[in-house]
């Protein structure tokens, strides 16, 4: 009985309100039936949204070589990065309304706005159309599902946190590898407008199920005051670990952006330009799923995975000139930025107590979005001004550095919270 006490003490003490309207949260489960049904429905949820966000190389390609041919690498660029920037940009505001009412009161409209982006991408056959549809509508459906999904795990799981995280965060790589596939397929044998169908309705059955398997567990609470939510940024360790993931994210996205068409300029045919994006995504879905098994500080995870990865750019992509040194740069390249990108929420988590923990998780992706937004752009302007594979070599290069400098943030934080214990 005293245990029982105890244990209920300190749960309580972890709250950030102490008021008698804000209902403690119990220690997590650890396991069972609803914790991991959450977690299968978070894992499908990232699956169809980041999974079809990590696969627009393949639109990128096809962008550049039929319905946007008109318009530069750069440009296109804008459309799947603006995605990711909504996606990531509104974290800031779906992290409280996630704390305080639960992640189906975002989920559920987020699911059908991507569907209804991707209907509308269909339809369209002019870049600003795409700019709204592909861009900013499924990009707010994207933030609406990606915050929940890579949060609710640690409200369900402490031990195994790391495991669950790890499962539910290699959706999004397993469907980089599926998507490019069918939609390569699609294309070839419908075309755009009905190929972009099947997947709006393949999206909507996969987030249907996403929706019944996912369980509410924190109790309802006011959220956050947005003065507490600010004074985070006033930690150096959170501020710093915000620094390490927005320049990470500056180099992240380039190699999935730009794989597809240096595979083109490299004289490959289409269709392995394509797979060429496929086999990056496999490797990043293993380097998700296995970051969740490696016993070491979540920090040093992400230090040693965005440094690597920065290397492999530097000194890999800077020097390829066939495709079968372009496929395996993928690969290994998708496995350690997998690594890097499964971490992020574990050493968000190691900051947070626990009704915080989507707050700070998403406040963490927002004040990282412009870095996402710009990256890639960067780079596609650099392509753009060289001819041949020197742009593609210079853009590794900004890739590579910002990495680096990544990681270096990241190593200081672990050197701070090592030096605490």
């Amino acid at each position: 009985m005293s245990t029982k006490v105890s244990t209920e003490k300190r749960s309580t003490a972890q709250e950030p309100l102490s008021t008698s309207a804000t209902p403690a949260m119990s220690p997590p489960p650890d396991g069972g039936f609803h914790a991991w049904s959450t977690v299968a429905g978070c894992w499908m949820a990232l699956f169809v949204q980041f999974g079809l966000c990590n696969s627009f190389g393949v639109f990128q390609a096809y962008y550049e070589s039929d319905l946007l041919k008109d318009h530069s690498s750069s440009s296109i660029t804008w459309i799947g990065t603006l995605q990711l920037f909504l996606l990531f940009f509104g974290g800031i505001f779906v992290g409280r309304i996630l704390d305080s009412h639960g992640a189906h009161i975002l989920m559920v409209p987020g699911s059908v706005l991507i569907v209804f982006g991707l209907m509308m991408t269909s339809l369209c056959k002019q870049y600003w159309q795409l700019i709204l549809a592909q861009g900013i509508v499924f990009g707010i459906g994207c933030s609406m599902t990606f915050n929940p999904s890579v949060s609710l795990p640690g409200q369900w799981f402490s031990k195994k946190r790391g495991i669950a995280t790890a499962i539910a965060m290699s959706g999004s790589g397993i469907g980089g590898v599926v998507w490019p596939i069918i939609i390569r397929e699609l294309f070839a044998k419908v075309g755009f407008p009905w190929g972009t169908r099947a997947v709006a309705f393949t999206s909507l059955g996969l987030l249907a199920l996403s929706n019944a398997l996912i369980k509410k567990r924190a109790p309802k609470r006011e959220p956050l005051p947005w003065i507490q939510v600010i004074k985070f940024c006033g930690e150096l360790r959170f501020t710093l670990t915000v620094l390490s993931i927005a320049f990470t994210l500056f180099g992240f996205l380039i190699p999935f952006y730009y794989i597809s068409v240096n595979a083109l300029a490299l004289g490959s045919s289409t269709s392995i330009a394509f797979y060429c994006l496929s086999f990056t995504n496999a490797g990043s879905s293993i380097g998700r799923l296995v970051s969740g098994f490696i016993p070491i500080s979540p920090f040093l995870v992400i230090f040693s995975a965005s440094l690597l990865s920065g290397i492999f750019q530097l000194a890999m992509w800077t020097t390829l000139n066939n495709i079968a040194s372009l496929i395996a740069f993928g690969i290994i390249y998708g496995l350690f930025s997998g690594v890097w990108l499964s971490a992020i929420p574990l050493c968000v988590a190691s900051l947070s107590k626990l009704p915080e923990i989507g707050s700070r998780l998403g406040l963490t992706f927002g004040l990282s979005s412009i870095f996402a937004l710009v990256g890639a752009p960067i780079a596609g302007a650099i392509v753009d001004a060289h001819e041949g594979l020197i742009g593609f070599r210079l853009a590794a290069v900004f890739a590579g550095i910002m990495m680096l400098v990544g990681s270096l943030f990241s190593i200081i934080v672990w050197y701070m919270k090592k030096g605490e214990k």
